[in-house]
């Protein structure tokens, strides 16, 4: 649910405000800059490695030299227009100002007008040695801000400019790489976000993927370098445009690109899947935010992109910082970041394959969570059941309608007062054996809980006992609390949902995660509500009124001299917008400012409730589902899209939501099925069922100012379409359930675009209105009112219809019917799906027999794999509490595999497998027979007309066999 800086200008008078009280960790508080603005108030509604030195005079330090790719910058301004670093990004610049504060201006040949001098003015030069790291793992070299020809230092953007650094480089693997440009002589993992990150520690070899070319290494010469692909030369990472920037708030850094196909960053929404190169800001930055409207910073902040390069291989960077930042594509093609404080430190992954690039990225941010079967399952949630019966009411109409349906959650309206920890007593006092009751025919229960707490003093121990252990967020400065505030309290108090100020926990202390987890146990055994799974929200965190209720007084944290576009795009121009002020204190010891770690509140809250959740459920897995995120948040949470609009073009962009959460490492992800804000149209909601029942996280969710949408609303029609597609995402949760076995042990997606399969495909690049299950499924959704049939692009490759098993000849763009009641779904020939009969909800489906789909390719070739455990126990794979069954299809020959987990306490699977459908079999076999006894005729099918043959025979899922067929 959800709810003006200066850029320092030379032709502008400003007011200094010093504040000696306040300092970045590790930093002296050195600046005094601008304030001036007006504050709005605004009402928040609730809905809403080797290194290769080369230059044309110096020798090369390492033995083997190289052709230099990086051209030496020159004095000029750029020739062409592609390639312009903007220096006031939000000031109306006019020529004078812009050329006096040492700028270029040119407003005839490009955009932007006024834009930074290249390498050879602006920027770092060498300074030092290259010093090799230890055991040859990477160098680094000392670097200084450039000189003018007085050997005075060149102009400052926004001031505070760090004139010595250095910059170091990490060969953490064949593959992965870093570099960081840090104060020189600091420590620069004291720079670092309080994240944990872990770098693969194999060292580089032989099979290295990637070399770092400096421009030179002649001291007082320009500091540019490369990260060169080897086997093709394509640069991946090339600063040779300028605009270097190490300032203590503010950090800037561009780099051309080797293509134009770019993906990634958020969140934001994003009307394509490719990124628009035609010098568009992004801002990264958390803040309760609707998706839907371009430009503006949603929920999380995920600073990693993806580009396709032209041979079809792919490479990663992830930008290590928590602190606000923008980043900008440009036409030539680059991308420029910018950020307002911490470490330049960037992490590059060079794949080759897409799928290896988010493997190697989820290496060093952490895997996805293995989620339990449940919460694979159909969900329903509502913000507005009145009362308990409206709970069961909406249960009611879904089982009425025969839809499966696994989780039911309970929004804010339980609540007493919207107070965490408590139940209404006049509303909700059966909630405790509602729950109980629908548990036992197999639904699970989630309930939400959000991170600020009602300042009540008394009669609500939740405040009182974390007040007492000092859990809260503090004022950075006494001086700026309230002047109503009692002298002995420093907490921070904004305004959310309960009736009362809030305080918001620092999920960062120690203290916190034990009252945490204590306030969750407390709440589970003395209400007796037997929840199975927390949903978190407005962690970001998000507060009401700030501006009004919650001033934020001037100061260099909430005002920082560079603007950032997430403060130029909110109602109040301040980093603080919709949410609590930059200038209050967080971590064990105070260490850290909010201004940076905001954007890690959802991941410390994540991290947090995560651990409660399995102490308080002893042994189970559970599941957390988190609205914000950060790098790294997929290993503690799942996530879903936030408070969408019920609209066409929300649906669309959905899916882009989508696998852009699985390139970040949080699979586990889904928006509000059928929107969560107005009202949601008939067929729109009917489409959106029949998408939505693919989403890893399918969820049906929306607000109490519009009309109930579930699916039982619409029984004829909704409803009818809604049961035939949910009906095969339950068939195929075991593929799926494997899917995330995989992404959880070696990492990769679960949903993918085309392009991640198919990376030749320069069609499949730009695909965004299709998406994957791993390698096998296709999915190819109506999107448009109206329509009654889809474009669906096959790339060239083998592909049957899921529905007849019948093979599709054509490939490329093809208009296949639609009917409302039909989402069109293909398989991939050459992969083996494990399947299950489906049932009302997965309780009563995990005891069905299973199934194998077996599309085959040219080669007659199949390959698949099933994992199982009991779907629920935490740590099952560490504990070897599960089997794996593979499957593999060649020639003549099924062979089937069984390999169990270490612990002799797994007893197997219960359940057979007794249908197998093999696609594409070319004639009706003659003979067939299993482990050397032939099979009667009456076990098998041939179907000479969709080319599928069934095979019936009852297996056991924990023995072998080699099945054959003459």
């Amino acid at each position: 649910m959800d709810s003006t800086a200066s850029v320092m200008d030379p032709t502008v008078s400003v007011i200094l405000v010093p504040d000696p009280t306040l300092k970045l960790k590790k930093s002296p508080s050195w600046i005094k800059f601008i304030l001036g603005f007006f504050l709005l108030a605004i009402v928040v509604t609730a809905i809403v490695v080797p290194i290769v030195l080369t230059a044309s005079d110096t020798e090369p330090t390492t033995p083997s030299p190289s052709t230099p790719t990086t051209t030496m910058a020159t004095t000029f301004p750029p020739s062409v227009n592609y390639d312009r670093i903007e220096c006031y990004p939000f000031k109306n610049m006019v020529e004078e100002n812009c050329t006096a504060s040492g700028c270029l201006w040119d407003s005839v040949n490009g955009y932007p007008n006024c834009y930074l001098p290249d390498s050879s003015v602006y920027g770092y030069e060498i300074d030092g040695e290259l010093m090799n790291l230890p055991d040859e793992a990477g160098f680094k070299i000392d670097i200084r801000r450039r000189r003018n020809e007085d050997d005075s230092i060149i102009f400052s953007l926004y001031g505070g400019d760090i004139d010595q650094v250095t910059f170091e480089v990490n060969y953490y693997s064949d593959s992965t790489l870093s570099f960081a440009f840090y104060p020189k002589n600091e420590d620069r993992f004291g720079l670092r976000p309080p994240v944990t990150v872990t770098p693969p520690t194999t060292g580089a070899t032989e099979d290295i993927q990637y070399e770092v070319q400096l421009s030179s290494n002649e001291k007082g010469q320009p500091f540019n370098f490369q990260i060169i692909r080897k086997n093709s030369g394509a640069v991946i990472f090339d600063t040779s445009m300028g605009g270097l920037t190490i300032a203590e708030q503010f950090l800037m850094i561009s780099t051309t690109l080797p293509t134009h196909y770019l993906y990634g960053f958020g969140e934001n929404t994003h009307d394509t899947l490719l990124h628009d190169m035609n010098y568009r800001m992004w801002p990264i930055f958390s803040r309760g935010q609707a998706p839907g409207k371009r430009d503006v910073n949603a929920y999380g902040a995920q600073p990693f992109y993806m580009a396709s390069e032209e041979d079809g291989s792919s490479h990663g960077v992830f930008l290590f910082n928590s602190h606000a930042m923008d980043v900008t594509t440009m036409p030539n093609p680059g991308i420029t970041f910018r950020a307002i404080g911490g470490m330049l430190e960037f992490f590059v992954f060079l794949g080759p394959q897409p799928e290896s690039v988010v493997k190697q990225y989820g290496d060093v941010i952490g895997r996805t969570f293995m989620p339990p079967y449940f919460a694979l399952g159909f969900q329903l949630s509502r913000w507005g059941y009145k009362n308990t019966s409206e709970i069961r009411d909406a249960i009611d109409r879904t089982r009425a309608v025969e839809i499966p349906h696994d989780i039911q959650y309970a929004d804010i309206d339980y609540m007493d007062k919207r107070r965490d920890f408590t139940i209404d007593p006049v509303n909700f006092a059966d909630l405790p054996a509602l729950v109980d009751e629908v548990k036992r025919d197999g639904l699970r229960f989630g309930i939400i809980l959000d991170p600020a707490i009602a300042h009540e003093l008394f009669g609500y121990p939740t405040f009182s006992r974390g007040d007492k252990d000092k859990v809260f967020v503090q004022w950075a400065n006494s001086t700026y609390k309230p002047d109503s505030q009692a002298a002995n309290d420093n907490n921070l108090y904004g305004r959310v949902w309960p009736r009362r100020e809030t305080a918001f926990p620092d999920f960062l202390k120690n203290a916190t995660k034990q009252w945490w987890t204590e306030e969750i146990r407390l709440f589970h055994k003395e209400q007796k509500l037997n929840f199975d799974l927390l949903w978190i929200d407005m962690n970001e965190p998000s507060n009401f009124l700030t501006g009004t209720l919650l001033k934020c007084p001037p100061n260099r944290w909430d005002d920082p001299p560079y603007e950032t576009m997430a403060a130029n795009v909110g109602a109040t121009g301040r980093l603080s917008e919709k949410t609590i002020c930059m200038a209050s204190l967080f971590g064990e010891e105070d260490e850290f400012l909010h201004y940076e770690v905001h954007s890690l509140y959802g991941h410390s809250h994540a991290m947090a409730t995560q651990s409660a959740v399995r102490q308080v459920l002893a042994g189970k897995r559970s599941m957390v589902l988190s609205r914000s995120t950060f790098a790294g948040s997929g290993k503690y949470a799942g996530h879903w899209l936030g408070d969408n609009y019920s609209t066409w073009k929300q649906m669309a962009n959905s899916i882009i939501g989508m696998v852009e959460f699985n390139m970040f490492n949080i699979p586990y992800v889904g928006p509000d099925i059928c929107g969560f804000n107005l009202n949601a149209e008939e067929e729109m909601c009917e489409r959106w069922m029949e998408l939505g029942a693919f989403y890893p996280f399918s969820r049906n969710h929306n607000s109490f100012l519009f009309k109930d949408q579930d699916p039982g609303q619409w029984p004829d029609t909704v409803a009818v379409s809604s049961l035939k597609a949910l009906n095969i995402r339950y068939r195929l949760l075991p593929y799926l359930y494997t899917l995330f076995y995989d992404s959880h042990t070696v990492g990769g997606t679960v949903a993918r675009p085309l392009y991640h399969e198919y990376p030749m495909d320069i069609n499949a690049r730009s695909i965004d209105k299709q998406f994957m299950w791993g390698p096998a499924l296709l999915i190819s959704p109506v999107l448009q009112p109206g329509e009654t049939s889809v474009e669906v692009y096959l790339p060239e490759d083998v592909w049957y219809d899921y529905y007849t098993g019948i093979r599709i000849t054509a490939s490329g763009s093809n208009t296949f019917s639609a009917p409302r009641d039909y989402i069109n779904l293909h398989l991939r020939g050459g992969y083996i799906l494990p399947a299950q009969k489906p049932a009302l909800n997965t309780m009563i489906s995990r005891n069905n027999n299973f199934e194998l789909l077996v599309p085959l390719d040219d080669n007659n070739y199949a390959i698949g794999k099933l994992f199982w455990d009991d779907g629920e126990s935490v740590n099952t794979i560490e504990d070897g509490l599960y089997q794996i069954n593979t499957f593999e299809f060649s020639g003549e020959t099924l062979n089937i595999k069984v390999e169990k987990g270490s612990d002799d306490a797994w007893g197997g699977i219960s359940q057979l497998l007794d249908t197998i459908q093999f696609m594409g079999w070319s004639s009706e076999p003659a003979k067939i027979s299993v482990n050397g006894t032939d099979v009667e005729t009456t076990l098998y099918e041939y179907n000479e007309t969709s080319k599928n043959l069934f095979l019936f025979y009852k297996f056991s899922m924990n023995e072998d066999y080699v099945v054959e067929f003459r």
